[in-house]
C-alpha cells in the first residue's frame, strides 16, 4: 500500500468526499454573495431614482410657490390700482357734489338746514357708488389676474405645503439633503 495514495486508504475516500462537499458549499456561498451584491446595486439604483423624483417634486413646489407669489403681487397691484381709481372717482364725485351743494345752498338760503342734510345724503350715495365701483373693479381685476393654470399651480403648491408641514423632522432633513445634492451626470 502506497502512503501517498489517499484513495487507497479507507479514510482517504472520506476526506475526498468532505473536500468535494466543502468546495460545493463554497461555490454556493459565492453565488449567494454575488446575488446579494446584485440586489444591493439594484437597491442603490432605485434609491437614486427616488431621490431624483423627490428633488424634482421639490423643484416643482418651489416653482409653484414662485408662481403663487407672482400672482399675489399682480392681484395686489390690480387691487391697488382699482382702489386708486375708485378714490379718484370719489374725489371727482365729491368735488361735483360740493359744487352742486353750493349751488343748492345759495338757492335755498332760507332752507339752510335742509341743504346740509341733502349734501350729506348725496355724499353718502357718492361714497356708496365709489365703494361699489371699487368692489366691481376689484372683482374684475381679480378674475382677470388669475388663470386656471395659476389656480392649478396654487392647488399643487398648497398640497406640497401640506405634505411638508406633515413631514417629520427626519423626512424634512432628507428633503434638504436631496435638494443640496449635485445632480449626477449621465
Amino acid at each position: 500500500m502506497n502512503k501517498d495514495d489517499l484513495t487507497a486508504h479507507p479514510q482517504g475516500e472520506f476526506f475526498n468526499t468532505q473536500a468535494d462537499r466543502l468546495q460545493a458549499d463554497l461555490q454556493n456561498f459565492t453565488r449567494q454573495v454575488a446575488s446579494c451584491d446584485k440586489l444591493i446595486r439594484m437597491a442603490n439604483i432605485s434609491l437614486n431614482q427616488i431621490d431624483g423624483r423627490i428633488a424634482e417634486a421639490a423643484n416643482v413646489e418651489a416653482r409653484a410657490a414662485a408662481i403663487v407669489e407672482a400672482s399675489a403681487r399682480e392681484a395686489s397691484r390690480a387691487a391697488t390700482e382699482a382702489a386708486n381709481k375708485a378714490v379718484a372717482a370719489a374725489v371727482g364725485q365729491l368735488t361735483a357734489a360740493s359744487k352742486q351743494a353750493e349751488l343748492v345752498c345759495s338757492d335755498l338760503q332760507r332752507a339752510h338746514g335742509r341743504a346740509a342734510l341733502w349734501n350729506a345724503g348725496y355724499i353718502a350715495c357718492a361714497l356708496a357708488a365709489c365703494l361699489l365701483t371699487g368692489y366691481v373693479t376689484y372683482r374684475i381685476g381679480k378674475s382677470a389676474a388669475i388663470t386656471p393654470d395659476l389656480e392649478r399651480a396654487v392647488a399643487v403648491a398648497e398640497e406640497h405645503e401640506t405634505l411638508l408641514r406633515k413631514a417629520s423632522d427626519k423626512e424634512k432633513k432628507q428633503i434638504a439633503d436631496i435638494l443640496a445634492r449635485k445632480p449626477k451626470s449621465k
